[in-house]
């Protein structure tokens, strides 16, 4: 009985032996996996590491046995491939509500599901531009609240944080509590947005999670933002696609033209769905629901004469008048 807790903790070393130190280009035998328990602290033979293994094939995971190779034992595969844990640490690096600090923590979590060969490589490689990263620490905590709040129906207590002229953090309102309705929580952008409806108004508001601090779950049911029978009916999805750098406005429909070359932009902004018909050789018009604000009107002004607003009439005087203020900033 006295070998019995040393017999399933050797099944898990075994396990985490194979995952750390092997992958087709490192193969270790039998008698290498007993050394390596030895330098772990437990003992073991030859043939209780074969059964070990051959237990964890039993079980599912996908290790070459000996017989394949004529070598000795690796893991051929493992929960996420390489591949995609790089493209969650770059989306991890690209994420810019974690600070720097909590950047690599995480970074160091996700290659603890691959091999050290690996891992070692990738910390090697990694850059992590500290510029655009949040210096707020309080993301996860933020996170949690807000979500354990939404799953309550609950309204949140916050402060805002933003910079001043000397790039100090200071509280926005000079420290007054907002209070919101948490709808959703979406990355946009390369930021993370509290989405939901301030108490003194009734539209949807975005605020940068990463900006949030000392949130509070209040004892009181979200609110409804208008022409809305129930929260349950707010599509994240097409409510954030109607959207312009993240703005909010009042939804209108618009026709837009623009030169074919801007084809990849427009369905990436408005999705193969998008009403679109062609013009002439040039040029194609779409037909869509947007909310109109300042971060549509920016958004068409970017491409320059390329991109013509041609209904309603109203708004696209309104992009006129932003023309006529642009050239007079710049002396034209």
């Amino acid at each position: 009985m006295a070998n019995v807790p040393n017999t399933k903790l050797r099944l898990l070393h075994v396990l985490d032996i194979l995952n750390k130190k092997t992958d087709e280009g490192n193969i270790l035998t039998s008698n290498d996996i007993v050394r390596e328990l030895e330098d772990r602290g437990l003992t073991g033979e030859r043939r209780s590491v074969i059964r070990d293994i051959n237990t964890l094939i039993e079980y599912g995971y996908d290790i070459c046995p000996f017989e394949e190779n004529n070598i000795g034992y690796y893991m051929r595969s493992r929960l996420f491939e390489e591949e995609e844990i790089k493209i969650l640490i770059d989306s991890v690096i690209a994420f810019k509500a974690l600070s720097p600090r909590k950047t690599r923590q995480l970074i160091k979590k996700l290659l603890s599901l691959s091999s050290n060969r690996f891992a070692k490589k990738t910390m090697g490689n990694l850059y992590i531009d500290s510029k655009g990263k949040s210096e707020n620490e309080c993301v996860y905590y933020n996170i949690n609240m807000i979500e354990e709040a939404t799953s309550k129906d609950k309204k949140i207590s916050f402060k805002y944080l933003t910079y001043d002229i000397n790039k100090e953090q200071k509280f926005r309102k000079e420290g007054e509590d907002y209070i919101v309705s948490p709808y959703a929580l979406v990355w946009r952008d390369d930021n993370y947005y509290l989405i939901g409806v301030h108490d003194k108004y009734s539209n949807i508001s975005h605020y940068r999670v990463d900006r949030i601090n000392q949130v509070k779950i209040l004892d009181e049911n979200r609110k409804l933002a208008q022409h809305m029978e129930s929260i349950e009916d707010f599509n994240v999805t097409k409510y954030m696609d109607s959207t312009f750098n993240v703005f909010t406005g009042e939804e209108e429909r618009v026709m837009i033209r623009f030169t074919n070359d801007l084809l990849n932009a427009i369905i990436d902004k408005f999705g193969v769905d998008v009403t679109m018909f062609p013009k002439d050789d040039g040029h194609s018009i779409i037909i869509a629901d947007v909310l109109v604000s300042e971060g549509f009107i920016s958004w068409i002004l970017q491409f320059g004469g390329k991109v013509q607003l041609l209904e309603p009439a109203e708004l696209r005087d309104e992009v006129k008048e932003r023309i006529l203020e642009l050239n007079k900033a710049y002396g034209m």
